[in-house]
């Protein structure tokens, strides 16, 4: 077998990626399946040569594995789960803020006084001041993360070893002790702060977020409007650590050493040390590691004298991480820096050799469409294979994604460069401007990354929804054509066609589905995490009934996923509070013909400042009214809400309200909306099911009178 561990590797991450989705109970069910089927195999002549053997039994191993690891956070949330506790532990990391509260990763020692081992990521109001590795003591609410199977933030969260979600009872006495230990990892938590630190000293607040993004895995500083805005265009693989970074990191260290004469394996032996420091520094994340796996094996082959196979070591990687945790699967920044560099060593070259046959044969003009022609096609690769995770995870794909890869990818290089040399030069030279020249250019790049990323989303249809059911049957249909192709045993040969029949299938799936929609009324409930947002949307006009939640992402995502440019109508609960500051900020990207609030005495100042974004304003006291292209109506009473098209009546309930709180005539709506523990429920009919948010955002598409399709958006 040439290259077992890409064989091993690859099909365990993939089995992985499936077990996430199917469950601990499923899991174990295939791991028996797969056994079986490898034992038969090695009893079958024409199988027990080959692929097939190996393939099976590490099928086997990795849903068994799954199962097996799934056990203990399901144990924890049944004994711990929605339980108040006094616990102690030590801090993992420096309390960092976000969302207005503080959170921080502590390593659970003790429940109640009864000895524990397990982590948690700690929430609270006001935050503390600490140090990593500082001991805690104090009483807590345990709650589990939402969702269930899939990519939800249970599984998130497993991928980081967290097993429960806490909140601190801040208003009882709790405890910040100073570290009895400093391990190695603290000193190195230490240098990734002052490295952080001197990123943000020199250069402004959104520029020095999105180095330390890019450079050291703290996406802290990244606000949520521009990391979705990197999702829109395609370029979220560029905020997760991965193969891009490292490689440039090593390769930049292994330069530098041999421009200093050092003989090659010495250089490669101590470039080694700066790639494990890298690693370090980022806090081991899966998708640095699995990098920084593939760059010491690199290493060690020029400390040997043995050319690695990039394939083999990206298979070994990834299955030494996934056996160390294998929700690793789970983590997005893992799969996005696997498949890139996946299509870095499989397409990347490829692609330029064929670039490079329509460029001049020599001179200089050949090196400058080769440069190019290079770009280009790590740019393709890169797209092409990110392109099914992208799908699968954010539900979208990205028409603008090439465009966006071929502005980006060389100045992310650059920028990663010059931000590595000012974080080190401030350190190493703190009282000299040494540094400021490579933090200018680090910055600059930033600034032009950030600019071109949010005018590229601002592009109508940069990103177009797709349904979870519809990127499985497309990620089976390009494996069976991959398949195919190494059946046939041509897989070169037919590598070609295989890829432009994936795309073909895709963008005809995506394409297929907008056209289907035409005529159709699309209620989506969506997932805005507290308080209540509904979007209305009909060939291509949308509407938009409450603005409530954390921020105002989840609404303009979704309203750019489906092509809107502008709202014709915008109705809120609440003119103030948080509720206006998500409908200004939806306003500042999508303009609205007309906008309905409750009257009161004050109205929130980030909502007056955007009032040149709409065409009329409308206040009301107790009720109001509104008929939409022909088809719609929208009445408001006593703050309750009643959405009416083709027959089909959805009654919609914020805040406390309940059906008793509507108008008697209201109350036999074939829909409600309402809240619960601060997450939206739509229930059908009065005795009907209740599906609650947790499971992703809701959907009614109205076809036809009195006809519905209820389905989820994930």
């Amino acid at each position: 077998m040439r290259r077992p561990f890409a064989l091993v590797g690859f099909t365990y991450l993939l089995v992985l990626v499936a077990a996430v989705f199917l469950g601990a109970r499923w899991s174990m069910v295939l791991a028996c399946v797969f056994l079986l089927f490898g034992a038969a195999s090695l009893l079958l002549p024409r199988l027990r040569i080959g692929v097939f053997p190996v393939a099976l039994c590490t099928a086997a191993m990795a849903f068994g594995c799954f199962s097996a690891f799934a056990a203990q956070p399901v144990q924890l949330e049944q004994t711990l789960g929605e339980a108040d506790a006094v616990i102690t532990g030590v801090l993992q990391e420096q309390p960092y803020r976000r969302y207005d509260r503080s959170y921080c990763v502590v390593q659970v020692t003790s429940v109640d006084g009864e000895p524990m081992d397990f982590q948690i990521r700690l929430s609270m109001q006001n935050g503390f001041t600490a140090e990593p590795y500082s001991r805690f003591e104090g009483k807590v609410h345990f709650y589990i993360p939402s969702g269930g199977t899939g990519f939800s933030s249970r599984a998130y969260y497993a991928s980081q070893d967290v097993s429960l979600l806490a909140f601190l009872y801040e208003y009882e006495p709790f405890a910040i002790l100073p570290p009895t230990e400093k391990p190695l990892n603290y000193y190195i938590l230490q240098l990734r702060s002052a490295m952080g630190d001197a990123l943000n000293t020199m250069l402004p607040e959104e520029e020095a977020g999105l180095l330390r993004g890019v450079l050291l895995g703290d996406k802290t500083g990244i606000s949520p409007e521009l990391t979705e805005d990197f999702r829109t265009v395609g370029l979220s693989h560029l905020m997760a650590v991965s193969g891009l970074h490292m490689a440039i990191i090593m390769q930049l260290f292994f330069t530098l050493f041999l421009t200093l004469r050092l003989p090659r394996k010495l250089a490669a032996f101590l470039t080694s040390f700066a790639v494990l420091g890298f690693m370090a520094v980022t806090c081991f994340v899966p998708s640095a590691s699995r990098s920084g796996v593939m760059c010491l094996l690199f290493l060690a082959g020029q400390i040997l004298s043995h050319r690695a196979d990039s394939l083999n070591s990206l298979g070994l990687a990834v299955w030494i991480l996934c056996l160390i945790n294998p929700y690793a699967a789970a983590d997005i920044g893992l799969l996005l820096s696997f498949s890139a560099t996946l299509g870095l060593i499989l397409l990347a070259r490829p692609a330029a050799r064929w670039l490079d046959r329509f460029a001049p044969k020599q001179g200089i003009w050949r090196r400058f469409f080769h440069a190019v022609n290079s770009g280009l096609g790590t740019s393709v690769s890169a797209i092409l294979f990110t392109l099914p995770v992208m799908a699968l995870t954010f539900h979208n794909v990205s028409i603008i994604a090439f465009l966006a890869n071929l502005l980006a990818l060389w100045p992310a290089t650059f920028m990663l460069q010059f931000a590595l040399g000012a974080a080190v030069l401030y350190l190493v030279l703190p009282y000299t401007l040494a540094a400021m020249p490579f933090a200018f250019a680090a910055g600059w790049i930033a600034k032009y990354l950030c600019a071109c990323v949010r005018a590229l989303s601002e592009i109508p249809y940069a990103s177009l929804p797709a349904s979870a059911g519809f990127v499985l049957l497309w990620i089976a249909a390009v494996l069976a054509l991959t398949g195919a192709a190494l059946w046939l045993g041509k897989p070169k040969r037919l590598a070609h066609t295989a890829v432009w029949l994936s795309v073909i299938l895709l963008l005809t799936g995506v394409y297929s589905y907008q056209l289907s929609m035409r005529g159709v009324t699309r209620i989506a409930v969506l997932d805005v995490g507290e308080g209540l947002s509904v979007a209305v949307t009909r060939d291509g006009r949308s509407a938009l009934i409450g603005c409530c939640g954390y921020s105002a992402i989840p609404v303009k995502s979704y309203l750019k996923g489906q092509g809107v440019t502008g709202l014709d109508y915008v109705e809120l609960f609440s003119n103030f509070g948080q509720e206006a500051g998500n409908a200004a900020a939806v306003l500042q990207t999508f303009p609205a013909e007309q906008l309905v609030l409750p009257s009161g005495a004050y109205m929130d100042d980030l909502l007056q400042k955007q009032q040149d974004r709409v065409k009329k304003l409308v206040s009301y006291k107790n009720a109001a009214r509104a008929e939409l292209w022909g088809s719609v109506s929208i009445e408001t009473q006593d703050g309750v809400a009643l959405l009416e098209t083709n027959g089909v009546s959805v009654l919609l309930l914020p805040g406390k309200k309940e059906v008793a709180d509507a108008p008697e005539d209201w109350r036999s709506a074939d829909f409600a909306v309402y809240l619960t523990s601060g997450a939206a429920v739509l229930k059908a009919g009065s005795e009907g099911y209740a599906h609650n948010m947790d499971e992703g955002p809701i959907i009614l598409e109205i076809t036809g009178e009195k006809t519905v399709k209820i389905r989820r958006d994930i």
